[in-house]
């Protein structure tokens, strides 16, 4: 019996190996060594969001030239349609009266004649009014920074945007006549200074972030195809939590920052990219 007692104490006091043997744990990533360890290890930094940039400047190569409408359409008349707004006529009646004598002391007599004249006169002036004339609307407040922000991502694609209202009057510095057809030198102004033609329009969506969606059009200007077209509330991702800050009641968490404009023209630039690039 005390043999076998031994024996068991023997083994046990045999020394184990070193991987076999009990070590202080390692210390979670962000925490130094020989601290306890009060919360979860760090959050592993999130993955960079692949943009489209390189590829749709690949893509797109020398036809980079894009005229943007904003909150506009192209409209389909070809002409420009004109009316006569001022007529004026007048006609007026003159007498002349002649006279023609001899002194009665000297030659004995005096002679009188009268020449009456009627005389006409036609004036007609007139002035030229321009009825439903393409006009590109004022764009202003929040839409305004909209589309700074918009054309801002899109050129890192390599999008040249051409204004439309300079080439227009590019396109026109030559046309003569007083009746212009303002239809034509804008198609003119497109054909000659674009490759696409971008239209975005928005409407009142009180679910989005923004409070409108839009819908945008992309047109090929060299044969009229379209190149795509889809409808978006550019909604931004959810933003994460924000920090504990210390307040009167203890730690709190902030309130996660809504989005703004910045984020919802990214957003739509950013889709607008990536549809391209499947499109083009």
């Amino acid at each position: 019996m005390h043999k076998a007692v031994l024996a068991l104490l023997g083994v046990a006091l045999v020394p184990l190996p070193a991987a076999a043997q009990w070590r202080e744990p390692a210390p979670a990533p962000g925490y130094r060594a020989g601290q306890p360890v009060v919360l979860g290890p760090a959050a592993a930094p999130e993955t960079a969001e692949a943009l489209p940039w390189e590829a749709l400047r690949q893509q797109l190569g020398k036809r980079n030239r894009v005229m943007l409408f904003w909150e506009a359409e192209l409209e389909g008349e070809v002409a420009t349609r004109y009316r006569e707004v001022e007529t004026l006529d007048r006609h007026g009646h003159a007498a002349v009266t002649r006279s023609e004598g001899v002194d009665r002391d000297r030659h004995g007599h005096v002679g009188t004649s009268v020449a009456g004249a009627d005389a006409g006169m036609h004036q007609r002036s007139e002035r030229f009014l321009e009825a439903e004339a393409p006009a590109a609307p004022r764009v202003e407040g929040e839409s305004r920074q909209i589309r700074a922000h918009f054309m801002e991502q899109l050129r890192q694609g390599g999008v040249r945007f051409i204004d439309r209202a300079l080439a227009t009057r590019l396109a026109g510095a030559a046309v003569e006549g007083e009746r212009p057809n303002v239809h034509a030198i804008e198609t003119r102004a497109l054909a000659g200074h674009a490759d696409y033609l971008l239209q975005v329009t928005s409407a009142v969506d009180l679910q989005s972030a923004s409070g409108r969606a839009f819908h945008v059009v992309l047109l090929d200007v060299a044969d009229g195809g379209t190149v795509l077209e889809f409808h978006t509330q550019a909604a931004p991702p959810a933003a994460a939590p924000g920090r504990y800050v210390a307040t009167a009641n203890g730690f709190e968490r902030q309130a996660a920052a809504a989005p703004g404009l910045a984020d919802v023209a990214r957003v739509l630039a950013l889709e607008t990219a990536r549809r391209m690039q499947g499109a083009l």
